[in-house]
């Protein structure tokens, strides 16, 4: 099938952003061979007693994060063993993710703290930038700035050393932040159902109402033109940088979507919801594969190797599956 001919023929009519989603498939082939099921489940692992927040690979694809509720990040090799447990922040421990450069740990906790670890476990450095929960934190891809969100509705940029540089507050609750590739813009969504793109000064070049509800998850395309959000609604959503909506994946009328990912160069996406299936979609909105985790699951996020090799997913049972990719 030729792919990139549907998309074309699909998105001027979505919206303003529609020609620059060729700028995605542009350098494909012609022909994008899917395969019938292309998840496969590598392997599933209990990683914690009580749920999962987030999971994330490190940049090489060998090691992931894991953030559980009962306030400890543990790193993990592919084949499901523990190489080391961060624990002592405040619980809930709402995130944990790698730097772009993978030799710090960035962790999120209850009591409005970050704290900076090595893959190893061991504390390198704290700071308090909220007063109230800290949803959320990462490095820029340059590695210059950390950014950090709030259940206080702030969203603020710090250098590494933890000297504030800009914030922005709105109301309601930040609840997830990504970066653009190139450092240009940073994405925050909260629980007012509102996306903003801010400019690593804090200045505002977008203010999106996305109709979702709560936010509880966002993420760039790789060339960072496009970004995707997760709501309440049951719905992830492609948007342009300029603002303008694109296509909908309604995953469930049951519950939320919790995690959303761009695989590669941006042609497929993957959501995990509430209602414990992961699916696999392209890029205009075709379900290309439905696949259940588990039983009863409630499926929290969800993350793609950088590599394209894999597919990491948690529930809100401690679980963890690693799947294996056959995509072109």
């Amino acid at each position: 099938m030729q792919h990139y001919l549907i998309l074309s023929l699909l998105l001027p009519g979505v919206g303003s952003a529609g020609p620059g989603l060729a700028k995605v498939i542009t350098p494909m082939p012609q022909q994008i061979a899917v395969a019938q099921s292309p998840l496969t489940v590598k392997i599933q692992f209990q990683a914690s007693g009580v749920g999962l927040n987030r999971i994330y690979f490190s940049p090489d694809g060998q090691t992931l994060v894991t953030a559980s509720a009962d306030g400890v990040a543990s790193v993990w090799n592919l084949q499901g063993q523990a190489l080391a447990r961060l624990s002592g922040q405040k619980p809930p421990m709402f995130n944990a993710r790698f730097s772009p450069d993978g030799k710090v740990i960035l962790t999120t906790g209850y009591d409005g703290t970050v704290w900076l670890w090595n893959p190893q476990g061991e504390v390198l450095e704290k700071f308090e930038p909220h007063r109230a929960a800290t949803a959320d934190a990462l490095l820029s891809p340059n590695g210059k700035v950390i950014v950090t969100c709030s259940d206080d509705g702030q969203t603020l940029v710090f250098n590494p050393t933890g000297t504030r540089l800009a914030g922005i507050i709105k109301p309601g609750t930040a609840r997830n932040l990504a970066y653009s590739p190139t450092s240009a813009l940073i994405a925050s969504v909260s629980d007012s159902g509102m996306l903003y793109l801010l400019a690593p000064d804090g200045e505002i070049q977008q203010e999106i109402q996305t109709g979702q509800g709560r936010m509880n998850h966002v993420r760039f395309s790789p060339n960072g033109n496009f970004i995707l959000t997760a709501g309440t609604d049951g719905s992830a959503k492609l948007w342009g940088i300029d603002g303008s909506f694109l296509v909908e994946f309604k995953a469930t009328n049951s519950g939320w979507v919790n995690g959303t990912d761009f695989y590669l160069r941006g042609l497929y996406i993957a959501t995990a919801s509430d209602d414990g299936v992961l699916r696999l979609w392209a890029v205009d909105g075709r379900l290309i594969q439905s696949l259940p985790l588990g039983e009863n699951n409630k499926l929290t996020s969800l993350n793609f190797s950088a590599d394209g090799k894999h597919l990491a997913v948690t529930s809100n049972k401690g679980q963890v599956w690693i799947l294996d990719i056959s995509l072109s």
